[in-house]
């Protein structure tokens, strides 16, 4: 009897604390119940795939509320509008908005409401006696989405041009050309040896030009050299004589001048006498022109050549 007694005494404590449990439950239940809600529409532009009745409503990560109705605008049917409760403490204001987001990685979506600044009014003070309308902003997912089908066809056309550019046509002339560009490999390995003693040659040459510059160049200081000294010395000894034999022929003048009388009675002397003067001027007029050509070209009178040109390599 007394073991009895002591199950029915742990039965009844059991069915009285499995009772509590769920009163209490249904009190918080209760309470939650009775929190105050403000209700608002959430306007979206897009698609609303994963978005549910119950689905969650987080305001910068913190859950605040919940989905209550999803319908479409009857006013225009690309949008849709979800209604939402969300606890009325919290601060929505005009310039809140929505965007969709992932709740969890079995694809179900909740709403984020994110924005709203200190100084905006709330948005509840401005609506009316209409349900206040919360603008949704298109998410990036959403935006992915349904772009995702144009990004396949980019793709497909993409691979499309890539295997038309290596058809079996393409295919052989790339083959062609690798075919072409290993004989060039082959030639050039080839010619090593007859490019190698080119490049001998040519720098053979090479010192052989230096070589011969420098010569050009102490040839070319010796005729100046030349120039400078003795040619000097020739125009000048060229000039004096020029000097002597014009003062020679002031004096014959004069002579004859002075002597015209017996010039006169004597013609055998007048003949001798003219042809000696005619032979005086031009031997004049030669030293003038070679006075001249020193002046003017010293070294084509001297060298009796042209003038070395310097090399240019």
């Amino acid at each position: 009897m007394e073991t009895r007694a002591h199950h029915v005494l742990i039965g009844l404590f059991t069915v009285i604390t499995a009772a509590a449990a769920l009163l209490f439950t249904l009190w918080i239940s209760h309470s939650a119940g009775q929190r105050d809600y403000q209700t608002y529409r959430v306007l979206f532009e897009r698609s609303v795939s994963g978005l549910t009745v119950g689905s969650a409503v987080q305001y910068n990560g913190i859950r605040v509320g919940d989905v209550t109705a999803l319908n479409l605008n009857p006013e225009d049917p690309r949008q849709v509008i979800a209604k939402i409760r969300v606890e009325k403490e919290t601060p929505v204001k005009e310039d809140t908005h929505a965007q969709l987001a992932f709740a969890s990685i079995t694809g179900s979506m909740s709403i984020q409401l994110y924005g709203g600044t200190p100084d905006s009014p709330a948005l509840i003070d401005h609506a009316g006696d209409e349900i206040p309308i919360i603008h949704a902003d298109p998410s990036p997912l959403s935006t992915f989405l349904e772009e995702g089908k144009e990004v396949v066809d980019n793709i497909n056309s993409i691979l499309a041009n890539v295997n038309n550019l290596f058809d079996d046509s393409n295919r052989q002339n790339a083959s062609n050309v690798l075919t072409n560009i290993e004989q060039i490999t082959e030639m050039i390995a080839s010619q090593r040896e007859a490019f190698e003693e080119n490049l001998a040659l040519l720098g053979t040459a090479s010192r052989q030009a230096t070589t011969t510059m420098a010569s050009i160049n102490v040839l070319s200081e010796q005729v100046t050299q030349l120039l400078e000294q003795d040619g000097q010395n020739v125009m000048q000894n060229a000039a004096n004589a020029s000097q002597d034999i014009a003062r020679a022929a002031q004096r014959m003048e004069q002579l004859i001048e002075q002597n015209a009388g017996a010039v006169d009675s004597t013609l055998q002397g007048t003949r001798d006498i003219g042809p000696a003067l005619s032979s005086l001027r031009s031997t004049l007029n030669s030293l003038d022109r070679i006075a001249r050509e020193l002046d003017e070209n010293p070294i084509e009178f001297l060298l009796g050549r042209d003038q070395i040109k310097e090399f240019s390599p």
